[in-house]
């Protein structure tokens, strides 16, 4: 997966996701930042209020595929770390999340902060 393709393929795992999406984006294709902060993001916040456990474990397992795959793709990098770093911080289910995230996409996150922080 790279940052280009990250639309596409989150649509591919979710695809009851695209008309949501496509509400933000008209006819145009929608940008990763919308799809993840605005579509991916709520229901996954929605998930784990409800505490749907196996859709926050699918959600997160995709979230480690792209983690992995950020390694030679900055740009996917930052839309995760920053997508994660700006939503984590408020969030009520943050501890039951944090314990279904992977290993990588932990990684990705904490390293970016860290790069704001120096």
């Amino acid at each position: 997966m790279t940052f280009e393709m990250f639309v596409q393929d989150m649509l591919a795992r979710f695809p009851f996701l695209r008309e949501e999406c496509s509400a933000y984006m008209a006819d145009d294709e929608p940008l990763a930042y919308i799809a993840f902060g605005c579509v991916l993001t709520p229901w996954l916040e929605r998930c784990l209020e409800t505490r749907d456990i196996a859709n926050v474990i699918k959600i997160c397992r995709f979230l480690e595929a792209s983690a992995l795959d950020s390694s030679s793709d900055e740009r996917l990098s930052d839309l995760i770390a920053i997508e994660l770093g700006e939503w984590l911080p408020g969030l009520r289910e943050r501890s039951l999340l944090l314990s279904h995230l992977g290993h990588e996409t932990q990684r990705v996150r904490s390293y970016h902060i860290s790069r704001l922080d120096s």
